[in-house]
């Protein structure tokens, strides 16, 4: 049950308001000056503090208190009251971290709304800095293709810069991971960064998000990320209109400085899609995204990035694996199955492969290492299978051919066109190679 502490130089309103929630299941306590206040604030411990801005007979006024207040606690959420409320105060109120500001006289049922939204934003507050108290294990960036040998190199340098970075992606390429360790070795990195997903959210969430009001400044996303890591996931779904509003606010501070806000952010956008033909259908502003994108990365899939399959799947493989008495390792054949698998899940689909393995493999002899020879999905035996029986209608040499063909179109793949591993892995020499293909039909660049 909640415990709220009214603050008014006037018995009355504490009476009043103290009614009004005791009937909502509130505990409330009141005080009359700010010295009965800063006791009960110790030896009550108040969820929500509702504060008159005037008090006679105090030595310190509302506002006075209310930095007293979030000196002792940053977290509590403070309602400020007043009978002759203009904006200048209500701004002022909440500069210096008031949750509201409510006008007298006032309506019981606008109280209990505000009341139950503070306690619950403050909850919320808590259980996010209970989740950063917790040490999380980080993922790092895994595998072995120039792709991420290049991001490892640079993700501090880009991380550490005040530009602002575009990733781009398909659905499960990595971009919140790479986001979120953009922030890890940020300045920011002892916060929990700010994330917006723009995918099916409300036209009112949106006008929150993207207020100018001197009222409703503190919605801003921008405003509520400052001095943060804000993410902003989906970015190409974001309405036309609101990309405005954004470019506005990118492009000029001036808004935000007449309000005494000194914006300073790591702001790092996310997207699915291709947001070059985006922008030609007329779907995305094309200065937002340059002002957006002055570091761009584009995440090839992972069939594009085969020398990551394995290392990212052996890395879940032992992320998952909670009986560490043992450890889990696959065979060359289940590693070269691995390479050669087309993964249309991308990343999500791996980790999800290397969780079941898990399960499928718990029973097995009492080794410290265990490798896994069999996979425990299909990963094109089938295919493979009518391919080869195919081939018992075809002559010899015709069927040679078309295993060969098979068997080569399958390297390349495995090892995106890269002549000098596959020449490793075959044992063929480079020339012998481009011979083979050659007489094979096989064209390297459209597999």
């Amino acid at each position: 049950m909640s415990k709220i502490l009214i603050i008014d130089d006037e018995k009355d309103i504490c009476f009043l308001i103290s009614e009004i929630l005791v009937d909502e299941k509130y505990i409330t306590e009141y005080a009359i000056n700010s010295s009965i206040a800063l006791n009960k604030f110790t030896k009550f411990k108040p969820d929500l503090i509702i504060l008159d801005v005037w008090l006679g007979n105090s030595d310190l006024d509302g506002i006075e208190l209310l930095k007293k207040f979030k000196e002792l606690n940053p977290l509590i959420p403070i309602i400020i009251i007043s009978g002759h409320g203009t904006v200048d105060m209500a701004v002022n109120a909440i500069k210096c971290g008031a949750y509201d500001f409510i006008e007298k006289p006032f309506n019981s049922e606008k109280i209990i709304i505000v009341s139950k939204r503070a306690i619950e934003s403050a909850n919320l507050l808590q259980e996010n800095n209970k989740l950063k108290s917790i040490t999380i294990k980080q993922i790092p960036l895994i595998g072995n293709s120039n792709f991420i040998k290049k991001l490892n190199k640079e993700i501090i340098k880009i991380a550490h810069s005040n530009s602002r970075v575009f990733i781009s992606g398909i659905v499960g390429a990595g971009k919140k991971l790479i986001s979120q360790l953009i922030h890890q070795n940020s300045i920011y990195s002892n916060l929990l960064c700010f994330i917006v997903d723009f995918k099916n959210i409300t036209e009112n969430e949106l006008a929150e998000m993207f207020s100018e009001d001197e009222i409703n400044i503190n919605q801003n996303i921008l405003v509520q990320a400052n001095n943060n890591t804000l993410i902003l996931d989906n970015i190409d779904m974001l309405p036309i209109n609101y990309q405005q509003k954004l470019l506005l606010s990118l492009e000029n501070n001036k808004l935000f400085k007449n309000y005494k806000i000194n914006l300073k952010q790591k702001i790092i956008s996310l997207s699915n899609k291709n947001i070059k033909d985006e922008i030609k259908k007329g779907n995305f502003i094309k200065n937002l995204y340059e002002r957006l994108s002055t570091i761009k990365i584009e995440i090839p899939e992972i069939n594009n990035r085969r020398e990551d399959i394995v290392p990212i799947c052996e890395y879940y493989l032992d992320y998952y694996n909670k009986n560490k008495k043992y450890k889990f390792l696959f065979s060359q054949k289940a590693k070269t199955k691995l390479e050669l698998y087309h993964w249309p899940g991308n990343i999500p689909q791996i980790i999800n492969y290397a969780q079941k393995t898990i399960i499928l493999n718990h029973e097995f002899n009492n080794n410290s290492n265990y490798e896994i020879e069999n996979l425990p999905m299909d990963m094109g035996d089938y295919e493979q299978k009518h391919k080869i029986e195919d081939s018992f209608d075809l002559s010899l040499k015709e069927a040679r051919n078309n295993f060969e063909r098979n068997y080569f179109i399958s390297q390349i793949q495995r090892f995106n066109g890269n002549i000098s591993k596959i020449s490793n892995f075959t044992g063929m020499e480079r020339t012998a190679l481009y011979r083979k293909f050659k007489s094979l039909n096989i064209n390297i660049e459209n597999n």
